[in-house]
């Protein structure tokens, strides 16, 4: 309100004016016309401030929080990244045991058919029991033995071995 009443006062004294006034008197509306121009300014100051101060503010809370998201997206990346390294590991143990496994096979059933195999495919095959056997060592639980019963033994059925045919 107090500025609405400079104004009021202001354009009061711009019709006073227009009648001729003493110098003195001019002085004194010239003096209060720059009174309200520099209030004016003075507000204008303090308002451009506080705006430049909250935008300020506001940006640094806007880059605080774009990096904590950030910082966190990143994190759930890394542990899925090495979820993925894992299950790409047990695949390829997965794979050289088969392709062990397959190459052991493979020596076996050519040194059926062949009855000889190469230093090469022996130390392929002598590779590949190792790894089969590092796989396949297993612990079983013992089993409780129950007291034995005397019964003639038997003999196993011999088994019969077939030749893989190619």
């Amino acid at each position: 309100m107090a500025k609405n009443q400079i104004s009021k006062n202001s354009l009061k004294k711009l019709l006073d004016s227009v009648t001729p006034m003493a110098p003195d008197a001019a002085e004194k509306f010239v003096r209060d016309l720059l009174k309200a121009g520099d209030e004016r300014r003075r507000d204008a100051e303090k308002i451009v401030a506080e705006v430049a101060t909250v935008a300020r503010r506001s940006a640094e809370q806007f880059s605080v929080a774009v990096q904590k998201e950030v910082a966190k997206q990143l994190g759930r990346l890394v542990v899925r990244i090495d979820q993925v390294e894992k299950q790409v590991e047990t695949l390829n143990k997965n794979l050289e045991a088969t392709r062990a496994l397959l190459v052991a096979a493979a020596a076996k059933g050519l040194s059926k058919t062949s009855g000889s195999v190469s230093t090469a495919s022996s130390a392929t095959k002598t590779s590949a029991k190792k790894t089969v056997a590092k796989k396949t060592a297993v612990k079983k639980p013992v089993a409780k033995k129950s007291p034995a019963k005397k019964s003639p033994a038997k003999k196993p059925a011999a088994k019969k071995s077939t030749a893989p045919t190619s």
